[in-house]
């Protein structure tokens, strides 16, 4: 029997990216989700298993409901993250779980100061995850 194996990708550009993540053996199926960001209004989306990237897309954009929602991130028998930096810059990633999925969505934007003026502390500090989820065939 096959152990899981992930792969993980990180982004910080506006690209959509689209990542196949390898399955158990023993998974029936594929499932597709996709994950968006309005970039008026900081809303994000994560919308996961259906039964293709059609789907998957339609449904993101129907739940994010904003004009400027960008469909970011798309995953295939996978989890995905999305993280925010304090500078307000936005991440991705997607990988074989959902812990690696999110340390890398963090890891992409790597530590950051908040714009200038912040009531709180001025010294850099890393990302937060805003939205992450894995399709029903990894959690």
């Amino acid at each position: 029997m096959l152990g899981k194996s992930a792969l993980v990708a990180a982004v910080t550009s506006s690209a959509a990216v689209t990542v196949f993540a390898a399955a158990p053996a023993e998974a029936a199926g594929k499932y597709y989700g996709t994950f968006g960001i309005s970039w008026s209004t900081g809303k994000t989306i994560a919308s996961v298993d259906h039964p293709s990237k059609v789907a998957a897309d339609a449904a993101a954009i129907r739940d994010c409901g904003v004009y400027d929602c960008e469909l970011v991130l798309r995953i295939v028998d996978g989890c995905g993250a999305i993280a925010r930096g304090a500078d307000g810059k936005w991440g991705w990633a997607a990988g074989g779980s959902l812990a690696d999925a999110e340390q890398a969505a963090v890891a992409s934007l790597g530590e950051s100061a908040p714009p200038f003026p912040d009531l709180g502390s001025s010294q850099p500090r890393a990302a937060a995850v805003v939205t992450s989820a894995c399709t029903k065939n990894i959690r």
